[in-house]
Protein backbone atom coordinates (compact mmCIF):
# COMPACT_ATOMS: atom_id res chain seq x y z
CA UNK A 1 0.00 0.00 0.00
CA UNK A 2 1.31 3.41 -0.95
CA UNK A 3 1.84 6.11 1.57
CA UNK A 4 -1.14 8.48 1.72
CA UNK A 5 1.20 11.47 1.90
CA UNK A 6 2.98 10.40 -1.29
CA UNK A 7 -0.35 9.96 -3.06
CA UNK A 8 -1.38 13.50 -2.08
CA UNK A 9 1.96 14.90 -3.24
CA UNK A 10 1.65 12.99 -6.54
CA UNK A 11 -1.81 14.46 -7.10
CA UNK A 12 -0.70 18.00 -6.24
CA UNK A 13 2.35 17.79 -8.52
CA UNK A 14 0.19 16.36 -11.32
CA UNK A 15 -2.31 19.20 -11.01
CA UNK A 16 0.36 21.90 -10.88
CA UNK A 17 2.32 20.44 -13.81
CA UNK A 18 -0.86 20.25 -15.88
CA UNK A 19 -1.49 23.94 -15.20
CA UNK A 20 2.11 24.95 -15.94
CA UNK A 21 2.26 23.00 -19.21
CA UNK A 22 -1.15 24.21 -20.32
CA UNK A 23 -0.89 27.88 -19.36
CA UNK A 24 2.75 28.87 -19.03
CA UNK A 25 4.78 26.70 -21.37
CA UNK A 26 4.87 28.59 -24.63
CA UNK A 27 6.44 26.51 -27.37
CA UNK A 28 5.14 27.43 -30.82
CA UNK A 29 6.37 24.13 -32.25
CA UNK A 30 4.02 22.10 -30.05
CA UNK A 31 0.65 21.87 -31.75
CA UNK A 32 -1.03 19.35 -29.49
CA UNK A 33 -3.20 18.99 -26.43
CA UNK A 34 -0.99 17.78 -23.60
CA UNK A 35 -2.27 15.96 -20.55
CA UNK A 36 -0.38 14.89 -17.43
CA UNK A 37 -1.85 11.46 -16.77
CA UNK A 38 0.06 10.53 -13.62
CA UNK A 39 3.06 11.28 -11.43
CA UNK A 40 5.11 8.80 -9.42
CA UNK A 41 7.41 10.43 -6.88
CA UNK A 42 10.14 8.53 -5.04
CA UNK A 43 9.79 8.17 -1.25
CA UNK A 44 12.68 10.59 -0.69
CA UNK A 45 10.86 13.20 -2.85
CA UNK A 46 13.99 13.72 -4.98
CA UNK A 47 12.72 12.36 -8.32
CA UNK A 48 9.36 12.19 -10.03
CA UNK A 49 8.32 10.32 -13.15
CA UNK A 50 5.72 12.31 -15.04
CA UNK A 51 3.58 10.44 -17.57
CA UNK A 52 2.34 12.57 -20.47
CA UNK A 53 -0.25 11.93 -23.17
CA UNK A 54 -0.69 14.16 -26.18
CA UNK A 55 -3.21 14.48 -28.98
CA UNK A 56 -2.66 16.64 -32.02
CA UNK A 57 -0.53 17.31 -35.06
CA UNK A 58 2.81 17.17 -33.24
CA UNK A 59 4.04 13.62 -32.67
CA UNK A 60 4.13 12.32 -29.11
CA UNK A 61 7.89 11.79 -29.28
CA UNK A 62 8.41 15.42 -30.36
CA UNK A 63 6.16 16.65 -27.54
CA UNK A 64 8.14 14.65 -24.97
CA UNK A 65 11.43 15.95 -26.38
CA UNK A 66 10.18 19.56 -26.22
CA UNK A 67 8.90 19.15 -22.65
CA UNK A 68 12.17 17.53 -21.57
CA UNK A 69 13.94 20.53 -23.06
CA UNK A 70 11.82 22.83 -20.90
CA UNK A 71 12.18 20.69 -17.76
CA UNK A 72 14.29 23.32 -15.98
CA UNK A 73 11.68 26.02 -16.53
CA UNK A 74 8.87 23.66 -15.50
CA UNK A 75 10.73 22.61 -12.35
CA UNK A 76 11.35 26.25 -11.43
CA UNK A 77 7.67 27.10 -11.83
CA UNK A 78 6.73 24.00 -9.84
CA UNK A 79 9.01 25.08 -6.98
CA UNK A 80 7.11 28.38 -6.78
CA UNK A 81 3.77 26.59 -6.48
CA UNK A 82 4.42 23.73 -4.08
CA UNK A 83 6.09 23.97 -0.73
CA UNK A 84 8.47 21.07 -0.43
CA UNK A 85 11.97 21.13 0.99
CA UNK A 86 13.26 19.68 -2.28
CA UNK A 87 11.64 20.22 -5.65
CA UNK A 88 11.90 16.84 -7.37
CA UNK A 89 13.80 16.31 -10.61
CA UNK A 90 11.25 15.63 -13.32
CA UNK A 91 11.56 12.68 -15.68
CA UNK A 92 8.97 13.07 -18.44
CA UNK A 93 7.79 9.90 -20.15
CA UNK A 94 5.18 9.03 -22.72
CA UNK A 95 2.16 7.32 -21.18
CA UNK A 96 1.44 4.23 -23.24
CA UNK A 97 -1.21 2.77 -20.94
CA UNK A 98 -4.07 3.79 -23.27
CA UNK A 99 -2.47 1.92 -26.18
CA UNK A 100 -1.89 -1.08 -23.91
CA UNK A 101 -5.52 -1.11 -22.74
CA UNK A 102 -6.72 -0.77 -26.32
CA UNK A 103 -4.58 -3.73 -27.37
CA UNK A 104 -5.90 -5.89 -24.50
CA UNK A 105 -9.47 -4.82 -25.33
CA UNK A 106 -9.03 -5.91 -28.96
CA UNK A 107 -7.61 -9.26 -27.86
CA UNK A 108 -10.54 -9.85 -25.51
CA UNK A 109 -13.05 -8.92 -28.21
CA UNK A 110 -11.52 -11.46 -30.60
CA UNK A 111 -11.72 -14.35 -28.16
CA UNK A 112 -14.41 -16.82 -29.12
CA UNK A 113 -16.09 -18.64 -26.33
CA UNK A 114 -17.06 -22.24 -26.74
CA UNK A 115 -20.44 -23.25 -25.47
CA UNK A 116 -21.43 -26.56 -23.95
CA UNK A 117 -23.12 -27.57 -27.22
CA UNK A 118 -19.90 -27.00 -29.18
CA UNK A 119 -18.03 -29.25 -26.77
CA UNK A 120 -20.67 -32.02 -27.08
CA UNK A 121 -20.46 -32.02 -30.90
CA UNK A 122 -16.74 -32.84 -30.86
Amino acid sequence: MKNVRLERINAEIRDQLAYIIDHELRDPQINAIISVSSVDITPDLANARVYITSFGETSSDEVIARIKGAAGFIRGELSKRIKLRITPRLDFRLDTSEEYFSKIDNILKNITYSTQEDDDEE
